[in-house]
């Protein structure tokens, strides 16, 4: 058994905790006063007696990670309901979000027209082949209004992918961001019949399985019930979670690590850097200098989150919640109808209210667009959007609170993927380092647990086992 230290107490770092508590003596380390990074709950001050999720609010169902994980810690899987679908706001009004499409791009032109109009339609039906690209990455926001116009990518696109990243999909990295298009882009071929050809293979998957399998999932009091799943898991393992514990270097020592803090250092045979890509270029200064620049270089995006209770005033409210393209202007970018989204809620709150989240923040939003507000000054704002957007100006706020995640999601610009293989080929060199977080293979959950399971695996190696850095 061997000693390893985990700098980070975000899923990454407890998921990785976890597995490795199995076999060795496990320390994690949390700078701040809680476990969980961006998954947080909340129970807004009081006027919900249970938790909602104040950051993530669901893992992708589809992909096994998650799942596995749950399995193993005892917790039962809840899934958002099917009567209730989400909307995008074009020119001031509601809209279906199209359903067949990849990400927004449909294989048909009449799939989106009422949405963007019948010009932008003929636009988009009449696709520019462009010529392969030369790189092995495009920005996806370009590459799409080169090929099928702007429309179709300001007003579907780039609110989806605006969910996700929380950035500008004419920013964002179309190979990390939506792979399954990248075909098209690399030999110069058509998009829509790409998008057709995936949504013909999805049917043909989707009949062969009966009913349909969930996209999303989460937990009865939320996704944040991971994190005291995961920190009771690694104590009974043997583990030990410290919070307050910052981290100020790391440096090598033989074949081990030394861990400095503000208190005592460390001393580890296997250490794991989950933090955010910012502060571990800071650790790795002295030891990876070039992954420390090329880390410090992958920018972030700040955003905040009001979660309300809304007296709706007697009328019903309907749909699972709304995106907002950033080319209408509002305060807010997005709204999840929380007690309509997970039924499970709806059972804690008062007949004739509702559960809602709203969104704020994009990459590159100065402090002028929401940052310098204080919190009450972004309620008001946010609700008054929510309130104009859902025609409802009867609604009242019965309990809010702001979630403020500053430098929370990293953005995947083009060329992400080298980035990242360079790094992991500096870090390979590091006998018993490894880095894991949601700057590296996705943001997702799922994708964070992937990363942390794959740092697991190259630890448990013996030290002379060859290490394949590919995910």
């Amino acid at each position: 058994m061997t000693r390893i230290t985990v700098v980070g107490g975000g899923i990454s770092g407890l998921a990785a905790a976890y597995r490795l508590s199995a076999d060795h003596r496990v320390t994690v380390l949390e700078a701040g006063d809680r476990l969980g990074g961006c998954l947080k709950a909340t129970t807004l001050d009081g006027a919900v007696p249970v938790g909602i999720d104040a950051g993530a609010e669901a893992s992708l169902n589809r992909r096994p990670e998650t799942r596995s994980l749950a399995a193993e810690l005892g917790l039962d899987p809840v899934f958002p309901s099917t009567q209730h679908s989400s909307q995008v706001l074009n020119r001031g009004s509601l809209h279906a979000i199209p359903k067949r499409t990849i990400m927004g791009v449909p294989a048909e032109a009449a799939e989106a027209e009422s949405l963007i109009g019948s010009e932008a339609a003929a636009r988009l039906a009449a696709e520019r082949i462009t010529p392969p690209i030369e790189d092995d990455d495009v920005s996806i926001g370009d590459f799409l209004s080169a090929r099928l116009g702007g429309a179709i990518v300001d007003e579907l696109v780039d609110p989806l992918l605006g969910g996700v990243y929380a950035g500008r999909c004419r920013d964002l990295s179309l190979a990390e961001t939506v792979p399954a298009l990248l075909p098209a882009a690399v030999e110069g071929t058509s998009v829509l019949d790409l998008v057709a050809q995936l949504l013909a293979a999805r049917d043909a998957q989707t009949a062969s399985a009966g009913n349909p399998e969930p996209v999303f999932m989460s937990f009865e009091g939320g996704i944040n019930r991971l994190i005291p799943a995961l920190h009771e898991a690694i104590v009974l393992g043997g583990g030990t979670v410290r919070l307050g514990a910052g981290v100020t270097g790391i440096d090598r020592d033989g074949e081990r690590w030394i861990v400095r803090g503000e208190g005592d250092d460390i001393e580890s045979d296997g250490l794991v850097l989950a933090t955010p890509a910012h502060v571990t270029a800071g650790l790795l200064r002295s030891v990876a200098p070039e992954s420390a620049s090329r880390l410090g270089e992958i920018p972030y995006a700040s955003t905040a989150l009001v979660a309300a209770l809304v007296d709706l005033g007697g009328v019903e409210l309907k749909g699972s919640g709304f995106l907002v393209p950033a080319t209408e202007g509002t305060f807010i970018k997005a709204s999840t109808f929380v007690s309509n989204k997970w039924p499970w809620t709806a059972d804690h709150i008062p007949a004739g209210s509702a559960l809602v989240r709203m969104s704020i923040g994009r990459f590159g939003d100065g402090p002028e667009v929401w940052s310098r507000f204080s919190d009450e000054e972004i309620v008001e704002r946010a609700f008054a959007d929510w309130q104009t957007i859902t025609s409802r100006p009867e609604s009242q706020l019965l309990g809010s609170v702001v979630q403020r995640w500053n430098s929370a999601l990293p953005q995947y610009l083009p060329g992400h993927a080298g980035r990242i293989a360079a790094i992991d080929a500096e870090i390979a060199s590091l006998p018993g380092l490894e880095l894991a977080g949601s700057a590296y293979g996705g943001v997702g959950i799922p994708a964070c647990i992937a990363r942390a399971d794959a740092a697991v695996q190259r630890l448990n190696l013996p030290a002379d086992d060859h290490r394949d850095t590919s995910e």
